[in-house]
């Protein structure tokens, strides 16, 4: 190695925020947001090749030890799309794909709600519940 290469190798990581694992960590969940990818098509960032390569340096969030920090999994999902999906990408400008896209989101994550916690009360017992709520108003309220 070079003093050169020394030098380059020293400016590039001292030009590297402190923080970069937070900010990549930020940026790659914005990527759940329909409404953020909406924005980055119609701005025309997603056709930069450089940002293309952005996308799949950050494909190591994929990795288990990373994943599990992560609070939206669905911007996983969209990450594979931008990056292997020109189709995708392109369709990202229109905002009825946008909301096409938020709306399926929302029924996932209704659907993984409904399986995970089941369907809440039985209508029985949510009847009698909000009866009791109903006469315990009455009976504080004041005559």
């Amino acid at each position: 190695m070079t003093e050169q290469d020394a030098a380059s190798s020293t400016t590039t990581s001292e030009e590297l925020p402190a923080n970069r694992f937070e900010l990549e960590l930020e940026f790659i969940q914005c990527l759940a947001s329909p409404a953020y990818l909406h924005h980055l098509a119609t701005t025309g960032i997603l056709a930069e090749p450089s940002f293309l390569q952005f996308l799949e340096y950050l494909q190591y969030w994929k990795q288990p030890e990373y994943a599990r920090l992560i609070q939206y999994p669905h911007c996983l999902f969209f990450l594979d799309l931008l990056i292997n999906n020109p189709v995708f990408r392109r369709e990202l400008a229109s905002v009825s794909f946008r909301n096409f896209i938020h709306e399926q989101q929302f029924y996932s994550w209704q659907y993984r709600a409904q399986s995970l916690y089941g369907q809440g009360l039985p209508a029985e017992e949510h009847d009698e519940t909000s009866e009791s709520k109903e006469v315990s108003e009455q009976k504080q309220a004041p005559t």
